[in-house]
């Protein structure tokens, strides 16, 4: 139960549910759950630890803004430890992944006349779950999602913000890209894709987010 609550209460947090800046009550929290407040307390902590929120004295707990400068440095993390993901998935990808990403790819498709940010959010977390499942390395795919997580907010909030389908295009070419790549085998092609369309990511987001 407590898992679920956590889980739950992460992904209003991620999908903006809950605003940044807004203040969570342990006690509402309790009640909505059907739970005490130690849980929740608990549950608070682990967010806190996570970075995504910020707990205030005699007032709550506040959902933690989306700062440009400290998403940037994450991301300057995220293009090396992606890069050597990618670099383990290389020797390992199979057919079976292969046919995987032609499914994301159907899907992708299925969005251009469909403006569904959460769908689109999940396929791209479908491909990033193709290449942990290729590299093979579970604590490396462990710190990827965790970066991951703190950069999600900042693009699901420019989702909403114009350019939909630059933004499907976008996965459906890296997705696309990727299935090219396998039927060559080209070395250090995977680590290139995923190295440059998450280059072309964050300049798209900081265009859109500085409004630039």
């Amino acid at each position: 139960m407590k898992d679920t609550v956590y889980k739950t209460i992460r992904k209003r947090i991620l999908y903006l549910e809950y605003q940044p800046g807004q203040i969570l009550n342990e006690k509402i929290l309790a009640e909505e759950f059907g739970v005490s407040r130690s849980p929740i307390k608990d549950i608070l902590n682990r967010l806190e630890w996570e970075q995504f929120i910020r707990v205030i004295p005699r007032t709550g707990s506040m959902i933690t803004e989306v700062e440009f400068s400290r998403i940037m440095n994450i991301y300057q993390v995220r293009f090396e430890i992606e890069s050597f993901e990618a670099s383990l998935a290389e020797s390992q990808f199979s057919s079976k992944h292969c046919n995987q990403l032609k499914d994301l790819l159907h899907a992708c498709n299925n969005l251009f006349d469909k403006k569904d940010p959460k769908a689109l959010t999940k396929i791209d977390i479908s491909l990033r779950d193709i290449i942990h499942d290729s590299a093979g390395n579970p604590v490396l795919a462990d710190v990827s999602d965790k970066l991951y997580a703190q950069t999600f907010r900042l693009w699901y909030s420019v989702l909403s913000k114009g350019g939909w389908q630059e933004e499907v295009t976008s996965v459906k070419t890296e997705v696309k890209k990727i299935i090219e790549w396998s039927s060559s085998g080209k070395p250090n092609g995977l680590v290139k894709i995923r190295k440059t369309q998450l280059l072309n990511h964050f300049d798209r987001l900081s265009r859109k987010f500085l409004g630039t």
